[in-house]
């Protein structure tokens, strides 16, 4: 029994001294991976910091190097642009025709169309060359479209009356005749009274003249009697015919019962409409406004400079400000003497024109040539085309057996006596070579040609 037990103690030591061993061997080989994991994550950092410093040497060369090869680009491209800034379109004009010549005839290219001289004999391109000539002189002033008084109409309502309907829009075109509003008027319900009792009264007083002129014919009557039934039947006659009359003139029919139309007096367009239905009206309320625009007024001021250059019967020319069109009217009258203040002169001319863009109070310029001309740089007037906005020439210049084309923006002055040439006051020298014919074509193959670039 106790042999057995001190075995036991002497296992349960062991076991002891194991399990001590085991644990010190534990803790040892913790220590050591916590070591080597500190270890490891130090050895990652240096390398990370070689490797960073490594990069950021190599970039640096690198960067010194680019700095050398693209300072120098960047400044032969800077030269390269402040090239062509300064006008030198060569190498714009050698792509521009390898363009041409892959892509379709005539097409135009940067601002730039080429076209053979078959090309241009098809489409009627001609050649000209910036000259100089004679051209008018001639001043500007502003002026205003107005109604012919002399075919406007008026309608005012010949009663005092209460709007019933009205037939017609402002702007509306009508015809003469055409019934504008309908009045239901007071006082001519009283006129018909007054009408139907006076036709009463006139077949009482026939039947009265009939049995009268009977008597007196069988002698049974007084020829007094007879006188004074025949005054009184002629008296009934007189006065049906002055209230037929009076209704007659005023537009009324007999059996409109109180109702009065009011019709248009001449045909044209309504440019005043002043009623609504139920307000009621005076008889001397201004209704409707017709305007015949077939006929226009032109109205300006004219300084005492330009008096010996304006007389009656004239034409004159007036540019419209929204379209630029020209049209011509004819002086009509002038005032008979200048404004004391001012020193001006009115003038009013007749438009000869009969546009639909033309409209009463529209702003325009009249042109008025003065007496003489004056030498100056001049280009057909057929080539002058508006390209963005802005008068252009299409100037002409020889490249590749063909003729190239661009647009070069002009400023104009004065008009030449015929019409047919225009002063150049910029943009153009004089001996250069532009298309004095098919300039219209030239500008839509150029903004065909943009149209396509877009896309």
């Amino acid at each position: 029994m106790a042999g057995h037990t001190g075995i036991t103690c002497c296992g349960w030591g062991k076991l002891i001294m194991l399990n001590q061993k085991n644990k010190m061997n534990i803790q040892n080989q913790n220590q050591q991976g916590k070591v080597s994991q500190k270890l490891l994550i130090g050895i990652a950092l240096v390398v990370t910091a070689l490797l960073a410093f490594g990069l950021f040497i190599v970039g640096k060369n690198k960067s010194a190097e680019t700095d050398e090869h693209g300072h120098g680009e960047s400044e032969a491209h800077a030269e390269e642009g402040h090239a062509h800034k300064e006008g030198d379109r060569e190498q714009v004009h050698k792509e521009s025709e390898h363009a041409h010549e892959e892509g379709e005839q005539g097409e135009g290219h940067g601002e730039a169309i080429s076209l053979t001289a078959q090309q241009m004999a098809e489409q009627g391109v001609q050649l000209a060359k910036v000259e100089l000539g004679a051209v008018t002189k001639s001043a500007s002033y502003p002026a205003k479209l107005m109604v012919n008084t002399d075919r406007q109409a008026h309608v005012s309502p010949a009663f005092s009356g209460h709007v019933q309907s009205v037939s017609v829009e402002l702007g509306q075109q009508v015809k003469k005749g055409q019934a504008l509003a309908t009045l239901l008027v007071p006082d001519l319900v009283d006129q018909q009274s007054n009408l139907q009792i006076a036709q009463s009264n006139l077949q009482l007083a026939k039947q009265d003249y009939e049995r009268e002129r009977q008597l007196w014919s069988q002698g049974i009557s007084a020829k007094q009697d007879y006188q004074r039934a025949y005054n009184a039947y002629q008296q009934a006659q007189i006065q049906v015919q002055a209230i037929k009359s009076r209704l007659s003139a005023f537009g009324a029919s007999l059996g409109s019962n109180g109702r009065y139309v009011l019709t248009a007096p001449i045909s044209g367009v309504i440019s005043k409409k002043d009623l609504v239905i139920g307000e009621n009206v005076q008889l001397a309320d201004q209704l409707f406004i017709i305007d015949q625009l077939d006929q226009l007024w032109l109205e300006f001021i004219a300084p005492s400079a330009e008096f010996s250059a304006i007389a009656p019967n004239q034409q004159i020319e007036f540019k419209s400000l929204q379209t630029g069109n020209i049209f011509k009217a004819q002086i009509q009258s002038l005032n008979s003497e200048a404004d004391a203040q001012t020193g001006r002169l009115q003038v009013r001319a007749k438009v000869l024109s009969n546009a639909s863009e033309l409209r009463p109070n529209l702003m325009v310029n009249v042109q008025l040539q003065q007496n003489g001309s004056t030498q100056a740089l001049r280009v057909l007037k057929s080539a002058v085309q508006k390209i963005e906005g802005k008068d252009a020439v299409f100037v002409a210049h020889e490249h590749d057996k063909k003729i190239e084309f661009t647009p070069q923006a002009v400023v104009l002055g004065q008009i030449s006596g015929d019409g047919q040439w225009i002063e150049i006051e910029s943009g153009l020298t004089q001996g250069q070579q532009y298309a004095g014919q098919g300039s219209f074509l030239l500008k839509s193959e150029l903004e065909k040609g943009e149209a396509s670039h877009e896309h």
